[in-house]
């Protein structure tokens, strides 16, 4: 059964400003976790043909910078394709991949798909910001890039019943949530993804292929218990208590 990687930023501190230190992986860690990847299949080629997810997928969301500097380079070198999930209002932006840069990445086998028009939390949003946000991005990404658009990976995983309801009905296939766990066999709407983090090891990676091993049920409860505390405290709060523990402010 496949499993879905999703990364953020690669390199060094230089290499990674601007990105959440807490989802960023060296290098060489990120060199040492595809090695352990044998394939990686982009889930927009995958439902391309209205089959379901059956390969595993490394995925890089927000398009930052180090995606295209520094993990593009080692997928090619790997002969791995990902899948990258960009805010199309920051292309070109300070600390974020181009047009150009995207567009070499599509050319040659990546597939670039929406993370949203802004990094903003949909589950937050009323139905047409949700509809506007979902829209900008499919038409800015298929008209500069020219490949279709079928894959919508929330922001923060912030995603609801509405989301995917309005996703559908403007032609998306698929929602790469951030939900750990190995991908049924059964066709589903949402697609788990484990969450990589700074320091996540190649041990965690390789257990996280196996369904029932310890470390895919414990990734799966830590999950639900922040489930529960961001439902409890509402997005803004979450953030604010998430970013005290992270950085040991008060």
């Amino acid at each position: 059964m496949p499993s879905i990687y999703m990364y953020h930023a690669v390199g060094n501190e230089e290499q990674t400003a601007g990105a959440d230190p807490y989802y960023a992986v060296s290098e060489l860690v990120f060199s040492e976790h595809i090695k352990c990847i044998p394939q990686s299949i982009p889930l927009a080629k995958q439902l391309k043909d209205g089959s379901k997810v059956n390969h595993s997928c490394i995925t890089f969301d927000d398009g930052h910078l180090s995606n295209y500097l520094v993990a593009y380079p080692l997928l090619l070198e790997n002969k791995l394709s990902a899948e990258f999930y960009i805010n199309t209002n920051m292309v070109g932006t300070e600390h974020f991949m181009s047009w150009d840069q995207l567009k070499e990445m599509n050319d040659s086998g990546m597939s670039i798909q929406s993370h949203g028009h802004n990094h903003h939390y949909f589950s937050d949003m009323n139905d047409s910001e949700i509809t506007e946000e979902l829209k900008v991005s499919k038409e800015l990404i298929e008209s500069n890039l020219g490949n279709l658009v079928t894959v919508f990976a929330p922001p923060g995983g912030r995603t609801n019943k509405r989301v995917t309801r309005i996703a559908k009905s403007l032609g998306y296939k698929c929602i790469a949530n951030s939900r750990p766990g190995i991908v049924p066999y059964f066709k589903s709407f949402e697609v788990s993804r484990f969450a990589i983090l700074k320091h996540t090891n190649t041990n965690t990676i390789m257990a996280w292929q196996r369904r029932w091993s310890l470390a895919t049920i414990k990734e799966v409860a830590r999950y639900r218990i922040f489930r529960i505390a961001k439902l409890v405290l509402g997005n803004k709060r979450y953030d604010k208590v998430r970013m005290k523990l992270l950085t040991g402010s008060k």
